[in-house]
């Protein structure tokens, strides 16, 4: 079998390179694929190639990134390229529709609510005197971008008048945050790994300086064992958004779990670490059976 794993970046994370090594130790062709390099030929016989290579050859791709940074021409051309893969037949996981609702807090709010899924109140406006009142209903509340990834730009704001501030310079670059009711907690939030349609591993990531549970925030993991509640939740989760992996979030407050966020394409280099399981290996197992489905 050849699969490719499909990045943004020319200098591939962990991730990228753990699915590679583990893909090799698995006897599966693998080949590293950066998104901005692959170029698509509309016609009667069209072809999607990389470097002169007909990706068509392959049978599945996992995508861990559209780029960070990147300006509309390039999000639509990239989300064109790969939707032309899967319409050609190559399995990609996580399947693009799915992968991009993830990357949209906003619409992965509204569907795990619609889902019966419990999730912190929330508002969202081009409005600044709207976001400024939220933010004064709320009390202390959290300013987060509408796309965004390991707790960066996530301000905690305890006065109205900083968030004022906040909301009035995003404005002015023509960005207009989610305003969320801030949910006490005890100090660490759950980071559960849900692979075809179970909890493969599960930790507490505890806030070590400041309140972000981040790891990329410097917030230090530790392995736990979930309730079958919680587990359930994890679960339902991403199959609400349709993804076949996931890294799911979750928050207990007052006895009440909250689902904060549900990543596509999440890391795992410390989950790896604390609980001594292998990700990557159970998300190219999961690739290879949708491929012979």
């Amino acid at each position: 079998m050849r699969i490719m794993i499909i990045h943004s970046s020319r200098r591939a994370d962990f991730p990228v390179l753990d699915l590679i090594k583990t893909a090799k130790s698995m006897g599966i062709e693998v080949k590293p694929v950066v998104l901005r390099g692959i170029n698509i030929l509309v016609d009667d016989d069209p072809k999607v190639t990389y470097r002169g290579e007909n990706l068509l050859k392959y049978s599945g791709g996992i995508v861990r990134s559209f780029g960070f940074n990147i300006n509309l021409y390039q999000h639509f051309r990239r989300i064109a390229v790969l939707k032309t893969l899967e319409d050609l037949g190559v399995v990609l996981m996580n399947p693009i529709d799915p992968l991009l609702i993830s990357r949209n807090k906003l619409m992965t709010l509204i569907m795990l609510k619609r889902a019966g899924i419990a999730v912190p109140r929330t508002f969202a406006s081009e409005f600044l005197k709207d976001e400024y009142q939220a933010v004064v209903n709320f009390g202390i509340s959290v300013i987060k971008p509408l796309v965004g990834s390991r707790g960066y730009g996530i301000t905690l704001i305890k006065d109205p008048d900083v968030g004022f501030n906040v909301l009035k310079t995003l404005a002015l670059y023509g960005q207009y945050p989610l305003v969320q009711e801030y949910i006490k907690n005890r100090g660490y939030d759950i980071r559960a790994f849900v692979v075809n349609g179970r909890v493969i591993a599960a930790m507490k990531r505890i806030a070590v300086s400041g309140w972000k549970t981040n790891i990329a925030q410097g917030a230090r993991g530790e392995p736990i064992s979930l309730s079958e509640e919680v587990e359930r939740i994890a679960v339902k989760a991403t199959e609400t958004i349709g993804l076949w992996y996931a890294g799911v979030d979750i928050i207990e407050s007052d006895g009440k779990f909250y689902v904060l966020e549900v990543n596509g394409s999440p890391d795992w280099k410390e989950l790896k670490s604390v609980t001594k399981t292998d990700p990557a290996r159970e998300i190219l197992n999961c690739l290879i059976d949708k491929v012979k489905r």
